[in-house]
């Protein structure tokens, strides 16, 4: 390589008068397309980290655990009804699993098909829900289901899964939106491998 250019095997650097043999009205070409292009983050800044665990045997029967490895929620199914329940045991939300699947989640979600709950949208891509009258969208992107508002591109939670153990990160901001029960009320929709619509 000659001095600091580093192009200069490529552009027919004259190291005997530090002149180019380029065309100088040319611009350079561009190195974007040699460099790796970055990729979704392994991490979602700030965001915390909810893992449905000791799925038993999924995740219509679980727990889930959030931060300080501490017990959220659990998810406990018997015959056509599924129970999202609190920390302390209290019903947060009941599915239902008869013919025409309903969901439910107190002060939350009023008893509906869980298929209008999370609406499938017309080229069958995304899913939508509604919280607070904001509509929110669930996406597939790279290896995650991913919740955002419309038209935003902040990412306001995720869903990822393994072979034994489904990964929930939701942000502050969606924390502070009230998205917490209902994104781990999504997730174990979104991850049942049950029809619901």
């Amino acid at each position: 390589m000659y001095g600091s250019n580093p192009f200069a095997a490529q552009d027919g650097w004259n190291a005997g008068n530090g002149q180019s043999t380029w065309d100088t009205s040319v611009p350079p070409p561009s190195i974007f397309g040699a460099l790796p292009y970055p990729t979704t983050s392994s991490v979602l800044p700030g965001a915390i980290t909810f893992k449905f665990a000791s799925l038993n045997p999924t995740i219509l029967n679980c727990k889930v655990i959030g931060p300080r490895n501490e017990t959220y929620f659990r998810v406990v199914t018997d015959g056509g009804h599924t129970v999202l329940k609190d920390a302390q045991g209290s019903n947060i939300a009941l599915l239902e699993w008869w013919d025409r699947p309903t969901v439910e989640a107190r002060g939350l979600v009023a008893k509906q098909p869980m298929g209008r709950w999370l609406r499938l949208s017309t080229d069958r891509s995304h899913r939508f829900m509604v919280h607070n009258g904001v509509g929110y969208s669930w996406r597939p992107h790279d290896r995650f289901l991913q919740l955002s508002i419309p038209g935003s591109y902040d990412v306001l939670a995720r869903v990822s899964k393994t072979h034994d153990v489904v990964i929930l990160e939701l942000t502050p901001h969606a924390i502070q939106l009230g998205l917490l029960e209902l994104g781990v009320l999504a997730t174990i929709l979104l991850q049942c491998g049950k029809s619901i619509d």
